[in-house]
């Protein structure tokens, strides 16, 4: 944290200097020069041009920063399948650098109903502790972030897919629907 504020205030000085050499304020500027530096139109144009790109890194960190906050508070709009209540198999996955538990059956007896069995998938889960992992923005090299887990017992960090944000889940689903028929396939075989 106190990088970022050190690497801002460097930025503040910069342009600030930049500003009183515009205006010609600053005494490293020749009053005797009839440069380009000395036209009032040219300064004008040049504070103008700074104050606006300011105005407009302000506005589009706020903008950043608000809707970064609307994701990440928001409800998620996906409704989720209920555990099954008659489970076939049940495995743990790590995937993601992180754990994964699935269950495999149907909502419902047989008996009732006809449906399909599904995949029911928990998680994500600290490797280390087994808890819930919480879902974080946090902050990488001094101004870049990254998303990752975060164990909110012991702290430690796991950072998030870059190619399967937010379908992490779905991607864990087809891998334990492939294991789980794979060892249904081998049960039956080994019955008969």
């Amino acid at each position: 944290m106190k990088l970022r504020v050190t690497v801002a205030s460097i930025l503040i000085g910069l342009i600030t200097m930049v500003i009183g050499e515009l205006l010609g304020i600053s005494k490293r500027i020749n009053p005797i020069d009839t440069g380009i530096l000395n036209s009032f139109w040219f300064r004008a144009t040049g504070v103008t041009f700074i104050v606006a790109l300011i105005i407009y890194g302000i506005l589009s960190y706020l903008i950043k920063r608000k809707e970064k906050f609307r994701e990440e508070n928001a409800p998620r709009g996906v409704v989720a399948k209920s555990e099954p209540k008659t489970v076939y198999v049940e495995d743990e996955i790590e995937k993601f650098g992180v754990k994964w538990e699935g269950k495999y059956g149907v909502f419902r007896d047989r008996a009732y109903t006809d449906e399909d069995p599904y995949v029911y998938v928990e998680g994500p889960f600290c490797p280390d502790d087994g808890r819930n992992l919480k879902s974080r923005t946090v902050p990488k090299w001094f101004v870049f972030e990254e998303r990752a887990w975060v164990c909110p017992h012991c702290d430690r960090r796991y950072p998030r897919s870059t190619t399967h944000y937010l379908d992490e889940g779905s991607v864990v689903e087809d891998e334990l629907e492939q294991r789980f028929e794979q060892q249904l396939s081998q049960g039956q075989r080994g019955r008969r």
